[in-house]
């Protein structure tokens, strides 16, 4: 209700049209690799990290819950 409203943004775009002839002549073609191998190693990291920080927390907890 008080919050500004945000202005719109103006863009200055010039179409540009499809032309085979041309982007063969003019540019290589581009071709992307995945890197599958190096996500993975990152996505394990996360879920040993993960794993210990519940462990400890189970840890923690309990022995909290045993003093009392």
């Amino acid at each position: 209700m008080f919050t500004k409203l945000s202005k719109h943004r103006k863009f200055d775009y010039t179409p540009l049209f499809y032309n085979p002839d041309k982007e063969n002549r003019e540019h290589p073609r581009i071709h992307f690799r995945r890197l599958r191998s190096r996500r993975k190693s990152y996505s394990l990291i996360w879920l040993v990290a993960l794993l210990f920080l519940v462990i400890y927390l189970i840890i923690a907890l309990s022995k909290i819950a045993h003093n009392f």
